[in-house]
């Protein structure tokens, strides 16, 4: 009687079917690393022939900038995201995780923002004080923003907080306390300099990365009512105050804000830049004016190519035009929240939610502002923003991703 070897045969079977799932997961990451380039590059030909169209009266030397901030853009993203190496990537985004690296990113941080302080207040002149904030950096032609770059270790420092939490299984109240601290600090000191738009972003960048945490449903349900109902009536409060004599140029700005959201009544002088804005997307209409026809860059929108760059894209193509953009930029953020559910560990999960994050929130935000839905933050929009610290900040963000789908 032959009796059949079926150990052996089953264990073959099973090894085969692993090694298939391998190649098939390795061959979704390759898929995704490409699909994040690719609309990458997209993004970037469009950003590119917006910014000459808008650029009518920039400075020559300030289109090359434009396009030197690109070239900066790529190199940290082929550098970071190890970009078509598959095994043993040079830059292996788990050095992040490090303990002695993520502390030394943290007080890097705040040694930066504290310098950036303290350096404005002495008046360093390399420090200028610029729309009464003290967030530059300018060293001739250059000029950096080191709490626009700092988002990424902030994400950092927050990723390695809640990957820590879910490791150790802390509770709720525990992993809301640690997290504070890293928004508190951070936010604290960039309040310090008066930049009240970017504090707003790293609180939005905050916030969602907690709501992907284990919280439950009604707790988020509750923080996102009391923020409505707190910010309701710090609006409200705000517009009976803007009627004081002397009231500051920040209150009058959130004044004009309301009259135009509800009334269609924007000041001149507080919401000039918003209703010019509003103006381009109205007369752009479905399909827009077409290429290089529209007005607003004319200095009826002043300095339209830096956070209200959308307004002549939008003239110039319409909604159409817009609704393809949001639409690779959603599709970018899909992307890159797929790769933090499909990473290995805790840590490469919430770096890629926090990348994401400081993505979509930014992109929502400008977009927002730019249609009069919120008031006006000064955030850049990723990629079509002049700007090199943006530039660099993207570069590093995508760069981890990138790194991430490496693993």
């Amino acid at each position: 009687m032959k009796i059949e070897n079926t150990t052996g045969k089953y264990f073959q079977e099973n090894l085969e079917k692993q090694q298939k799932k391998l190649n098939q997961k390795s061959l979704r990451f390759r898929q995704r690393r490409m699909s994040i380039l690719f609309i990458t590059v997209i993004l970037m030909v469009l950003s590119s022939i917006n910014m000459v169209s808008a650029a009518f009266y920039m400075k020559p030397e300030n289109i090359k900038k434009h396009f030197v901030y690109i070239l900066a853009f790529f190199f940290l993203y082929f550098l970071i995201g190890n970009l078509g190496k598959i095994k043993k990537p040079p830059l292996n985004y788990k050095i992040l995780s490090n303990r002695k690296v993520n502390i030394g990113i943290f007080f890097m941080s705040i040694f930066i923002l504290l310098g950036m302080f303290l350096g404005g207040k002495i008046g360093l002149p390399f420090i200028p004080k610029i729309n009464g904030a003290y967030g530059w950096i300018s060293l001739g032609s250059i000029s950096i923003q080191p709490a626009e770059i700092l988002k990424c270790a902030f994400v950092i420092n927050l990723a390695n907080c809640l990957a820590k939490a879910e490791d150790r299984d802390f509770k709720e109240g525990a992993i809301l306390i640690n997290a504070s601290i890293y928004l508190l600090v951070y936010g604290v000191l960039i309040l310090a300099q008066k930049d009240m738009g970017t504090a707003i972003h790293y609180l939005a960048i905050w916030l969602f990365m907690m709501f992907m945490t284990k919280f439950k449903t009604k707790w988020i349900i509750w923080a996102i009512s009391s923020a409505m109902v707190i910010g309701g009536v710090a609006m409200a409060y705000i517009y009976k105050y803007a009627s004081i004599e002397g009231a500051s140029y920040k209150i009058m700005r959130i004044k004009s804000y309301i009259d135009g959201l509800f009334f269609g009544n924007y000041s001149d002088e507080f919401g000039y830049q918003v209703k010019q804005s509003v103006y381009a997307f109205g007369s752009g209409g479905f399909f827009g004016k077409g290429y290089a026809n529209g007005v607003q860059k004319y200095s009826y929108l002043p300095e339209i190519h830096t956070d209200f760059i959308m307004a002549t894209f939008g003239e110039e193509f319409g909604i159409l035009g817009m609704f393809f953009v949001i639409g690779l930029f959603f599709t970018l953020y899909h992307l890159i929240i797929t790769t933090g559910r499909e990473s290995k560990n805790y840590f490469g999960k919430y770096l890629a939610i926090g990348m994401g994050a400081q993505i979509i929130t930014q992109v929502i935000i400008n977009i927002f502002v730019a249609v009069g839905l919120l008031p006006v933050f000064g955030l850049p929009m990723p990629f079509f923003s002049y700007g090199g610290s943006a530039m660099v900040t993207m570069g590093i963000a995508l760069g981890i991703i990138h790194n991430i789908n490496a693993e």
